[in-house]
């Protein structure tokens, strides 16, 4: 800049001129609301150059911190200082996998950028010469090189399960490779060659140091077992999953077991890792600077993704549909955290339906057959006789409409389980229609078959698909409590409407469940029954004691209604002649509000107890098809148990609830996802 008579001129001078006619008659021939875009120059580039509010990615205007040291790829180590960097690299892809960029946290490990530098064919003899033998250049060449390569295919094959579409980039994980390579065109082989030669390098090399040999042999032993995992998991190879994991386990339990020492104020180990690296890099998406986390969360997630991953092999075992519903469930209503990545979520259901494939060797005919033989205990094949016996219809019977319908709405609904919270619930509401019109179809169905005197199997099926459809509505409601969803106010028509749907799901499964001889079918309906019956007495008891949360008008309530409902009021409903079951009703619920305040019979803590009990009896109700997880079941059912029993200090009767302070109801989806609980309730331990 120049400096005339100590004033400082302005950028770009003081010789301005108004362009505003230039521009005006430049774009006279444009549409209104129209762009022109320059070369390469896309919407989404513009989109980006704007904050998006994101707490993952919000970055402000912040310029590089270039004043620490620069990295140089090959400053001699020590090898706990490799054992320290590779820990740490741990915690970049654990980061990745909880939903934040690849330029965050794997990207910001800048011995991925140097792999080239590191080649050891490629490392000029003066630095070879200058090496000294404490600090081997075969630490940062052979041994960590072969780390980050196994810690790059391990995120190609990440991002490959991810890639398939099962959860949400840019919701659910982040795809954005920035235009660097993540070992893609290497084959597995390759890289586990890389990392034998490590470890065979560590075992029989004189300059390979004596001290820390188990703790970098280890490291790179784990790295070899999970780039053997995730491969595993990519081609479906579930029988190998246990002994992987249990090495897994193994080894790192006893990197955990050996203290590492926080490197020094001069150690060249953290200029491996330049948090503010994805500034330099070709991104769409401003991002802010991230803290990684402590070790030892590092470790418990991946633990929690271990686990997750040998639950995946006994899910992808078990033929039954019912069981993978239940585990479904648990993981919805009680999820663990570090056993709820992305990465898992993705996995299990493709271990579900993947390539045409139900559970990776069955047709998609086995869900209408699990249907069948899990809730009528009949064989879908018994049904299509019976059908073509009795069918009147003036057309053939529709059962490929039906095969497909079935087919549709149950793998939806149990892929949709493992979907993140939001997502699953848009999910739900969208699916409503879906089962009304198989609800339709059968109702259709059965109007067209001949009399008979043998049991109306027709009119249990349809009494099991009006079950599964109340069961989804059911779910739509109490998740708005598990993501906060609803006011207070909103709150008590949700409790309302809970009770009435989980009154008609108990009606239906009387009907389903009358006659039907003992089985694990049978256990598993009336545990259904009974875990229903505490949900319906519990909301019951919550809405009564809740009405004084009411202060608006019903003008205004009934707007949020329609608002919060509109799912019930698509126009696809009335293109069914059949009215559907279950919707919600305003005006039954104003009438149901003056009706309950007037109730002195009505006893809230009644219902508590009465829901107590069944609960006491579930926590150690055995059979079912529950399998493997019946100790998680336990633990849901002890979580919702130890709720309920705080809530016995609601009012025994309605007139006592004008008294009662409502403040005490404290909602907190980390206690229990749907029901509020009355003073200090401790969590059951996941």
């Amino acid at each position: 800049m120049d400096y005339d008579d100590g004033y400082m001129d302005l950028p770009g001078g003081d010789h301005f001129y108004d362009v505003t006619e230039l521009f005006k008659d430049a774009a006279a021939g444009m549409p209104s609301g129209g762009l022109v875009m320059a070369k390469d120059f896309t919407l989404q580039d513009a989109m980006a150059a704007f904050e998006i509010g994101e707490p993952r990615f919000d970055s402000g205007m912040a310029l590089m911190d270039q004043s620490g040291p620069v990295f140089d790829p090959l400053a001699p180590l020590l090898p706990e200082e490799v054992c320290w960097i590779i820990d740490r690299s741990f915690a970049c892809e654990m980061e990745w996998h909880t939903g934040y960029t690849l330029s965050q946290t794997i990207f910001s490990f800048l011995h991925v950028h140097a792999l080239r530098e590191t080649d050891p064919d490629l490392i000029p003899g003066d630095r070879i010469r200058a090496a000294d033998n404490t600090r081997p250049l075969e630490l940062i060449s052979v041994v960590l090189r072969a780390s980050v390569y196994g810690l790059l295919k391990c995120c190609d094959f990440s991002w490959r399960e991810l890639n398939k579409g099962n959860v949400y980039d840019a919701e659910d994980w982040q795809s954005e490779k920035c235009d660097v390579p993540l070992a893609e065109a290497l084959p597995v082989s390759y890289i586990l060659a890389k990392l034998e030669r490590a470890c065979t390098w560590l075992g029989n090399s004189f300059k390979a140091p004596s001290s820390w040999k188990n703790g970098l042999l280890y490291r790179l032993m784990l790295r070899k077992t999970l780039v053997e995992l995730l491969s595993a998991q990519l081609s479906k190879e579930y029988h190998r999953f246990p002994s992987l994991v249990n090495t897994a386990r193994d080894l790192l339990h006893r990197i955990r077991q050996m203290p590492l020492p926080e490197p020094g104020p001069t150690s060249p180990a953290p200029c491996a890792f330049d948090p503010q690296f994805a500034r330099v890099l070709v991104s769409f998406i401003p991002l802010h600077v991230i803290q990684l986390p402590d070790q030892e969360k590092v470790w418990n997630t991946l633990v929690g993704l271990l686990d997750s991953l040998e639950q995946v092999s006994h899910l992808a075992s078990v033929s039954e549909l019912t069981t993978w519903k239940i585990v479904g469930h648990l993981q919805t209503w009680s999820p663990k955290p570090d056993q709820h990545l992305p990465y898992i979520r993705s996995a299990r259901q493709s271990a579900l339906f993947d390539d045409g494939l139900v559970l990776n060797k069955y047709t998609q005919s086995h869900v209408v057959d699990c249907l069948f033989m899990e809730t009528l205990g009949i064989s879908y094949e018994s049904f299509i006789d019976m059908l073509g016996r009795r069918w009147r219809g003036p057309a053939s019977s529709p059962l490929p409409h039906l095969e497909r319908s079935i087919t549709e709405v149950e793998l939806g609904y149990i892929k949709a389980l493992w979907y993140n919270p939001p997502r699953r619930r848009r999910y739900c509401m969208k699916s409503l229609f879906d089962w009304h019109d198989l609800y339709a179809l059968l109702t259709d169905i059965q109007y067209h078959l001949e009399p008979s005197n043998d049991p109306d199997l027709l009119s249990r099926l349809r009494a099991v698909v009006l079950m599964y459809r109340l069961s989804v509505i059911r779910e739509v409601i109490y998740s708005g409590f598990q993501i906060s969803l609803y006011s207070a106010e909103e709150r008590v028509f949700a409790y309302w409407y809970a009770a009435q749907v989980l009154e008609l799901q108990l009606s239906c499964m009387d009907e389903i469940m009358s006659g039907m001889p003992e089985s694990a079918m049978f256990e598993e309906l009336r545990f259904q029954f009974m875990f229903l019956t505490a949900l319906q007495a519990i909301s019951s008891a919550i809405f009564s004691v809740s009405l004084k949360k009411i202060t608006s008008s019903w003008q205004r309530m009934r707007l949020n209604f329609l608002r919060r409902y509109k799912w019930a009021f698509v126009d696809e409903y009335e293109e069914i002649d059949l009215a559907p079951v279950g919707h919600p009703n305003f005006l039954k619920f104003t009438t149901c509000c003056s009706a309950i305040q007037q109730d002195r019979d009505h006893s809230p803590r009644d219902q508590i107890k009465l829901a107590v009990g069944l609960l006491v009896q579930l926590v150690n109700y055995p059979g079912g098809w529950a399998g493997p997880w019946v100790e998680d079941r336990k633990q849901s059912t002890e979580r919702l148990l130890e709720v309920c029993q705080s809530l016995e200090q609601l009012p025994s009767s309605m007139s006592e609830v004008d008294s009662w302070d409502v403040a005490k109801l404290n909602w907190d989806p980390d206690v229990h996802p749907w029901f509020p609980f009355i003073g200090p309730v401790g969590v059951v331990s996941t």
